[in-house]
C-alpha cells in the first residue's frame, strides 16, 4: 500500500513539475471560454400552456345541452372526447405555423453589432420594417442576406446577397424605398415611433417560409403536459424575449381561430341542409293550412275542439307517439337523400338519435382526418387514397344502417297504427267530411312537428359563434425563463477545464515519451 502511495505521489510531483505546459494551456482555454460567453448571444427558454376545451365547457354550456336532447343535434351530433395528439398535430401543422410566422415576421432576422455580440433586433428595438409582396416567401428557395447602412432616415448603402441571383448593391435611398430584386421587390420603411439617428449598420436575413417552418417544427416541443392531461405544453428557445413570447401567443391564437373556422364551416354545411328542408316543409305546411281553411269553409266543419270529445282516453298520447315516429322516418329519408348527392360525397353527415350515432361520428371523424391530410399532402398520396377508401366503406355501412333502422321504425309505426285503428273505430260514425278534416289536421301536426324541430336546429347554429367556442383556453400565456438556457457559464467553464486536462496530458505525453526519446 505504501509503495502505491509513493508511486502516486511521485507521479503527481512529476505532473506538477510540468506546470509550464498546463498553466498556459489552461489560461488559453479560459480566455477562449470567456470570449465565447461574451460573443455568443444568449438564448432564453419560452413556455406556454393551453387547455383543450370540450363541448360541455364554456359559458354557453347550458345552451349546448340542447344538442343532446330530443332527436339529437343535427348540427354536430353528440359530443366526443378530445384527442390531445390530434390537436397537437393540428397546432403544429404547416397551415397554422406558417400563418403565425407571417403574422409575427418571424422569417426576418435583423441583427446589429453591439459590442462583441451580434444582437437580434425585434419590435421597438428594430428601426426598420420590411414589406414583401404576396407569396414572396413561398417563391424563394434560398435565404436572402442584406447588409445595409442607415443614417438619419436615409439608406446610405445596401448589399444584397443570395444564391438565387448575383449580388445587388444600392446607395443613397430615402426611406421608405424599394429594393428591386430579380425575385421580387422588397419595401424598406422606418419603424413607426423609432427615429434613426446617427449611423447604423444592420445585417438582415430573410429565410424562405418552408425552411423557417421546418426549423421551427424541429425546435418547438408541443405535447400533453401529463399522460392523461388535456393541457398542451409548448416550449422552445429564442434570443429575443419579446419575439419568442409573441410567436407562441400568436401560434395559440391562430390555432384557436383555425379550429373555430372548421366548426363554423361544418355548422354552415349542416345549416344549409336544414334550410333546404325547412323551405320544403314551410311550403308544404302553408299549402296544407290553406287546404284545411278552404275545406273547413266549404263543408261548414265546426271547431276541432268539438271532435276531441269523441276520442277515447289515451288517443292523444298515441297520436303524439305516431307523429314523432313518422317525423323520424321523414328525417331518415332526408339524410339518405343528402348522402346520395354527389356533391356531399366528402362532407360531414348530419346525425340524429336512433340511426347509429357512433357510426356517423366515426364517419365524420374520417372526413375531418381526410381534410387534415389534404392540408399536409397532395392528391395521389397513399394515405389520402386509403382515407377515401375508408370513407366509401363507412358510407356504405351507414346507408345499410339507416335502411335497417328505417325498416325497424316503420315496423314500429305499423304496430302503432294498428293500435290507433281501435281508437279510430269510434270515429267511424262521424261524417266522411269530418274524418277527412281530421286526417288533414293530423298531417298538419306532422308537418308542424318537423318544422319546429328544424327551426330549433337552425337556431342552435348560433351557438357555434358564441364567444367561448374555441378549442383551447390559454392557461399560461408565453413567458420567458429568468436565466438564459444557452450558453450556460458552468457548462462552458467545465468544457474549458476538461479541454485543458486533455490537451495538457497530450502535451506532457508528447514531451515525455516522444520528444525525450529523440
Amino acid at each position: 500500500m505504501n509503495d502505491e502511495n509513493i508511486h502516486i505521489g511521485a507521479l503527481l510531483k512529476q505532473f506538477f513539475g510540468y506546470w509550464k505546459i498546463y498553466v498556459p494551456i489552461g489560461i488559453i482555454c479560459l480566455i477562449v471560454a470567456i470570449c465565447f460567453l461574451m460573443v455568443t448571444p444568449k438564448k432564453y427558454g419560452f413556455t406556454a400552456r393551453m387547455q383543450l376545451i370540450g363541448d360541455n365547457q364554456g359559458m354557453m354550456s347550458e345552451l349546448k345541452m340542447l344538442k343532446g336532447s330530443g332527436l339529437n343535434a343535427l348540427l354536430g351530433g353528440s359530443a366526443s372526447g378530445i384527442n390531445v395528439e390530434d390537436e397537437v398535430i393540428v397546432l403544429m401543422s404547416r397551415t397554422n405555423m406558417t400563418k403565425a410566422i407571417l403574422q409575427t415576421g418571424y422569417q426576418v432576422e435583423t441583427r446589429q453589432q453591439r459590442g462583441l455580440k451580434n444582437v437580434l433586433l425585434y419590435g421597438k428595438d428594430n428601426p426598420i420594417t420590411l414589406l414583401f409582396p404576396e407569396q414572396f416567401l413561398d417563391t424563394i428557395s434560398e435565404s436572402i442576406k442584406i447588409k445595409m447602412t442607415l443614417s438619419d432616415g436615409v439608406l446610405q448603402s445596401a448589399k444584397i446577397q443570395s444564391e438565387l441571383f448575383e449580388t445587388v448593391k444600392m446607395q443613397e435611398l430615402a426611406l421608405p424605398c424599394r429594393l428591386q430584386l430579380p425575385v421580387g421587390t422588397i419595401m424598406v420603411a422606418s419603424n413607426a415611433g423609432i427615429s434613426i439617428s446617427g449611423k447604423q449598420t444592420l445585417d438582415i436575413q430573410i429565410t424562405p417560409l418552408q425552411k423557417m417552418y421546418e426549423d421551427l417544427y424541429k425546435n418547438l416541443a408541443a405535447g400533453a403536459e401529463e399522460n392523461i392531461s388535456d393541457i398542451i405544453l409548448l416550449e422552445f428557445d429564442n434570443e429575443n424575449k419579446q419575439r419568442g413570447c409573441d410567436f407562441l401567443n400568436e401560434l395559440m391564437a391562430v390555432f384557436n381561430q383555425y379550429s373555430r373556422d372548421v366548426k363554423v364551416k361544418e355548422a354552415d354545411l349542416n345549416a344549409r341542409f336544414v334550410k333546404v328542408r325547412l323551405d320544403t316543409i314551410t311550403t308544404e305546411l302553408a299549402y296544407l293550412e290553406h287546404q284545411i281553411e278552404v275545406y273547413q269553409k266549404y263543408n261548414n266543419i265546426p271547431e276541432p275542439a268539438l271532435y276531441a270529445k269523441a276520442a277515447m282516453t289515451g288517443k292523444m298520447e298515441l297520436e303524439s307517439l305516431i307523429l314523432e315516429t313518422e317525423a323520424r322516418v321523414k328525417m331518415m329519408d332526408y339524410v339518405v337523400e343528402y348522402m346520395q348527392k354527389t356533391e356531399n360525397e366528402h362532407a360531414s353527415i348530419p346525425s340524429f338519435e336512433g340511426i347509429g350515432e357512433k357510426s356517423i361520428a366515426m364517419y365524420n371523424q374520417l372526413v375531418l382526418d381526410r381534410e387534415r391530410l389534404l392540408l399536409a399532402s397532395e392528391k395521389g398520396n397513399p394515405a389520402l387514397i386509403l382515407a377515401d377508401k375508408q370513407l366509401a366503406e363507412q358510407r356504405k355501412m351507414l346507408l345499410e344502417t339507416i335502411a335497417a333502422t328505417r325498416n325497424s321504425v316503420k315496423a314500429s309505426l305499423e304496430e302503432l297504427n294498428k293500435k290507433n285503428q281501435v281508437f279510430n273505430s269510434q270515429l267511424n260514425e262521424l261524417p266522411t267530411q269530418e274524418r277527412e278534416y281530421i286526417e288533414m289536421k293530423r298531417q298538419q301536426k306532422i308537418k308542424e312537428t318537423i318544422y319546429l324541430f328544424l327551426m330549433q336546429k337552425l337556431q342552435e347554429k348560433s351557438l357555434v359563434n358564441s364567444p367561448d367556442e374555441q378549442v383551447g383556453r390559454v392557461v399560461d400565456a408565453a413567458y420567458c425563463s429568468a436565466k438564459p438556457v444557452f450558453p450556460k457559464k458552468l457548462i462552458v467553464l467545465a468544457i474549458a477545464f476538461v479541454t485543458t486536462c486533455i490537451l495538457s496530458l497530450i502535451a506532457i505525453y508528447m514531451k515525455v515519451f516522444v520528444f525525450t526519446k529523440r
